[in-house]
Order: structure tokens, then sequence, then C-alpha cells
């Protein structure tokens, strides 16, 4: 949303400079230059608008701006102080018989050469002062070569720019009486080496670089995009008052197959047929030391439903790797757990409330490595607009060595597998709004702990030891047990609605594992 946003203040700016072409067509030889800036500053009383050159030309109909300078007057009080620089205009295929008898604009192509525009933004809203058209506008093809933008909020930290963009707009049409407005331009292309993005509270900055979009494909192509805390990991969680995730991710080779941008602006919806992401890097990090807000999360299937827009996603497909490090209340250092090589893919991302009669399934497919170790994967399926929220996920693990989950053991648990082996794990759950019952089989051999004081990191003292042999008498050393048949683990969590999709999941696979390891699960 913050995206679409800038978007339209970039349009809004392509309309003022739209308005001093359209100017442009009402007036001729050896006036032009003079009439403009009085027509134009009598007409915007916020801005002055200066011309170096004028040239024109009867056969073929044209019109050529050089040195235009746009900049706000000293009592300006309006939505975008702008100021800047165009190097040229050239207007061609001008119908003069409708602009001189019926007032009309009607222009074949315009090209806007090297804009060079800084604007800041007084005001929340994210469009320009209204202006209402005089007369009918049609305006085949104009192409922005070589936009350079800034954009800065006054009111907060909020910032955009745009840097080296070529913006191509086709038939941008108007009535007369209608607002000038971004809605009027039906379609256009757009490419930029860079864009960026800081937030209104300042902590993140959104960096896109290589953007390509064709509205002959409908296809949107990014070569790299990130999300950067501005902070690191303590300083970024100590400005919050409650518990927040820092995250910082790094996406390249984006493509959205079949997305109307302009769609997109107008109503916020998000149509695409397939959208392929080549690679994601991912690190979460949270300090759970400081008090966690008491607020209800919404499932996953309510923010899909709850989106404003249209939602019509029929598939995404990723690969990378996702890290999440926290740092437990009563821990001296953080943990993670990391999942490598992901390869993952999500089906029918939709809130076309046809679903809510017909049947359908949003479903996720995924493949990974967990601790770059252990090979895993998993299958979660959500019937659409069931009133439960219902879902199940299915998963496996195989071929993993208990120690390599002890970054995440020692630091949370606070416990160390000191030996064992994870030969295969097999779970499926369904779960709802309010709880998760399945079943899993935990197969595992030659497993051993050791339990450690919380404040010295201790594993050899005589309490911790202590503790050490009672814990490892109540936990089964494999599975199965010599002579005995597999025990089958019971999955039964009560869902936190404080918490999101995947600690409801964390914690409803791990209650299988605490029944499968446990002598006495019922302890």
């Amino acid at each position: 949303m913050k995206n679409r946003k800038y978007l339209k203040i970039l349009l809004g700016i392509v309309v003022i400079v739209l308005l001093i072409v359209f100017l442009t067509t009402l007036l001729v030889k050896p006036w032009i230059r003079n009439k403009i800036g009085a027509t134009f500053n009598e007409k915007n009383s916020d801005y002055i608008v200066t011309i170096d050159k004028v040239k024109t030309s009867i056969i073929p109909s044209a019109i050529e701006l050089e040195g235009i300078e746009i900049r706000s007057k000293k009592d300006y009080n309006g939505i975008i102080d702008l100021n800047g620089k165009i190097r040229s205009i050239k207007i061609k295929g001008i119908n003069l018989a409708k602009a001189i008898v019926k007032k009309d604009v009607s222009i074949r192509k315009i090209i806007i050469s090297e804009s060079n525009l800084s604007g800041k933004i007084s005001s929340p809203r994210d469009t320009i002062i209204p202006i209402v058209l005089p007369l009918n506008m049609q305006i085949d093809i104009v192409l922005f070569d070589k936009i350079n933008l800034l954009v800065e909020s006054t009111a907060n930290a909020a910032s955009y720019s745009f840097t080296v963009g070529v913006l191509r707009l086709y038939e941008v049409h108007a009535e007369k009486q209608d607002t000038l407005s971004p809605e009027i331009i039906k379609q256009y292309d757009f490419e930029a080496e860079k864009l960026i993005t800081v937030s209104s509270d300042g902590m993140h900055s959104f960096d896109a670089r290589g953007i390509i979009y064709s509205a002959a494909s409908n296809t949107l192509a990014i070569k790299s995009f990130s999300v950067h805390p501005n902070y690191t990991d303590y300083d970024f969680t100590s400005r919050y008052e409650y518990q927040k995730s820092r995250i910082e991710a790094d996406f390249s080779n984006i493509h959205v197959y079949d997305f109307n941008i302009a769609d997109y602006l107008r109503s916020g919806s998000l149509i695409s047929s397939w959208t392929e992401i080549g690679r994601m890097d991912m690190k979460v990090f949270r300090d759970k030391r400081k008090e966690l807000r008491h607020l209800n999360k919404p499932e996953f299937q309510d923010i899909i439903y709850n989106y404003p827009g249209t939602i019509q996603i029929d598939s995404i497909g990723l690969n990378g790797n996702v890290t999440y490090t926290d740092h437990a209340e009563e821990a001296n250092e953080p943990g993670s757990i990391s999942f490598n090589e992901i390869n993952a893919k999500i089906y029918n991302i939709t809130n076309n409330t046809i679903y809510k009669t017909k049947s359908a399934f949003l479903e996720l497919k995924g493949d990974a490595l967990l601790m770059g170790k252990g090979k895993m994967t998993i299958f979660l399926k959500s019937k659409l607009f069931d009133i439960q929220n219902t879902f199940t996920l299915d998963g496996t693990l195989s071929d993993l060595e208990a120690n390599e989950l002890n970054p995440i053991l020692e630091k949370s648990a606070f416990i160390y597998a000191t030996s064992g082996k994870i030969d295969e794990m097999n779970f499926s759950f369904t779960a709802n709004s309010t709880r998760a019952t399945g079943k899993m089989a935990l197969l595992y051999h030659g497993l051993y702990i050791a339990v450690k004081n919380k404040q010295t990191d201790d594993t050899t003292a005589f309490r911790e030891r202590f503790i050490s042999l009672i814990a490892n008498k109540r936990i089964l050393d494999s599975n199965p047990v010599r002579d005995k048949e597999v025990r089958e683990g019971i999955i039964d969590f009560q869902r936190d609605p404080e918490r999101f999709l995947f600690h409801y999941c964390f914690r409803s696979i791990l209650s299988g594992i605490q029944s499968s390891l446990q002598k006495s699960p019922d302890k």
C-alpha cells in the first residue's frame, strides 16, 4: 500500500507537467513563452513556471519548450512543494483546428526529457489539488525520458526517490469538466534504475533496483528488492515499548506476470497468474525479554479476506533461506533456527467471494533443509472461506543429528542434545481458529540431553547434572525401543490468539514431539 501511495504522487507530478503541455496548445508564437507563465501562474497560485526557449512548427505541427523551471512560490500552501527543471518538452502532431476552434487538446505524442524534480509533502493526503479541465483532452503517447524525482515529507521521516526513470503513458483521455488526475491515464510502461522509500517512522528503507513494467505483456520485473531496518537488532527493538520482530529481507529476480499496475493504483487489486521470486534471504530477530503486547493477531486467512482490494494470485514460487533468531526472557544470548535452500510454491491466493459457494483451496507446498542439514517437506491446505478457518498441515523431516538443533535448544529451552539422531519424522494435523489436533511418528535413536544453568550456562554443576539425570530417565532414548512397537505421538495444542501462524504450527508440532519422547506424556 505504501508503494501504491508514492506511485500516485509520481503520477500527480506527471499531471502537473501535463497541465503545462495542455496550456501550450492554446497559444501561438511569439507570445507563447510569456503567455504560458502568466496563464499558469494565474490558474495556479502555488507555482511559478519559466521557459527559456520556445520553438514552433506548422508543418508538421509541433511545439518544443526548452529549459522549463518549476518552483513553488514563497507563500506556497499546497500539498506538494515542487521544484525542479525539465530540459525540454516536445509536443508533436497537434490538431490546430481543434485547439483553435473547439478549444480541445488533441496531440499525437509528447516527449518530456531529463526531468529533475524534488518536492516536499506537507499534507498526509496522497493526491494533488484537483484541477478541472475546461475542455476535452486526448494525447496518444506521453514519454518521460530520464526522470529523477525526490519527494520528502515535512510531517515525518517518509521519503521517496525515483532515479533515471523512463515512463510511457498511453491514451491519456479526459472529457471537459473531468478532474486532471492519475485516473485519466489508461495504461503505461515504466523503467527505473532505482526506487527507494523510507517509512514514515524512519525505521525501514525499501530499495528496488532494475524495475521494468510492460503494459503490452502486463509483466513487472525487478532485479532486486530489499527491506532493511535502519537500526541493528537490539537498537531496533529497543525503540519499541513491546516485542517487535525486526525483519531484514533481500529478494532478487522477481517477475510478476499478468499484473495490471493501472488497476492496482486505481483500486489496489492484486491480480497475477504467476509470481516468481528467484531468490529470497530473510532474517528475523525478536527480543522476548521485552513485554508482549496483548493484542489478538488475525489468522492468515482473514488477512487475505479483509484486504480492501481484489486478490487473485494463481501461484507464487520462491527459493531462498530464512533464519529466525530470538532472545529468550531468561537467556544470556539469543538462539536461532534456520531453513535453508527453501523451494516453495503457494497456489490460489484469493479473496474472491465466489468461493463462499464454490469449493476451492489455498495450498502451500515446500521443501527445505532444517539447520542446513535435515531434509524436510510441508504441505498446507486451507479451504477458502471456511467459517472456522480450518487448515491441514502434513510434513516430514529426516536425517538430522539432534545436536544440530542446539543453537535454538540451548538458548530457548536451556538444554543440549549431546547425542542422538532423528531418522525420520512424519506429522499430520488439522487446525482451526481454536485448536490443532493430529498424530506424529518420530523415529530416532541414541538421544541424550544435558540441562544447563540459565544464568551461567554451566552443564557440569551438581544441580544441572542431577536435573539432566532425571530428564534422561523420563525421556526414552529411541523410538522404537528395542523389541517394542513404534510409539505414536499425539499433536494437541490450543491456539494462542496473540500469536501468528508460524508459532501456531511450531507449537503444535512440538506437542507431538514431546509426547513421542516422554515415558509419561500426561505428566
